[in-house]
């Protein structure tokens, strides 16, 4: 439970307050376009400091249930997390899709590091399920 807490800090932490940049989704298309669009949505709600966007829209209801679990609040630990974060530029590299599972390869900027993020398919949405394995 506490290790979501710290990947989900993590990643938003690698995140970053970048410039106007093109997004990654264009290069994508279908099921693999959704699960980038998810990257660039916890992008923009980490840039516009909406940590209950994160919550709803973003992390899968197991991730959330697992920060609950653990005795904290998703919004508040996301608020944490944003609060922590210096860098929101997320760039997707590599994306694979298998049925209702998903990975991305997301790397932080130009030649930042690089974290594997999960998602799983869940009420006909992609959501996240880990943000951030090495």
């Amino acid at each position: 439970m506490k290790r979501a807490v710290i990947a989900i800090t993590a990643i938003l932490a690698l995140a970053g307050c970048g410039a106007e940049q093109e997004t990654s989704v264009d290069r994508f298309s279908g099921a693999e376009r959704d699960v980038a669009q998810k990257v660039e949505d916890l992008q923009d709600a980490g840039e516009s400091r909406k940590p209950e966007d994160i919550c709803s829209e973003i992390l899968a209801s197991t991730l959330v249930d697992q920060l609950e679990a653990a005795g904290t609040d998703c919004a508040d630990e996301m608020s944490k997390a944003i609060d922590d974060a210096d860098d929101f530029d997320l760039e997707v590299r590599e994306i694979t899709v298998n049925g209702d599972d998903a990975t991305a390869r997301v790397q932080r900027g130009d030649g930042g590091p690089t974290a594997t993020f999960e998602f799983t398919r869940e009420n006909g949405q992609w959501r996240a399920t880990s943000l951030g394995a090495a």
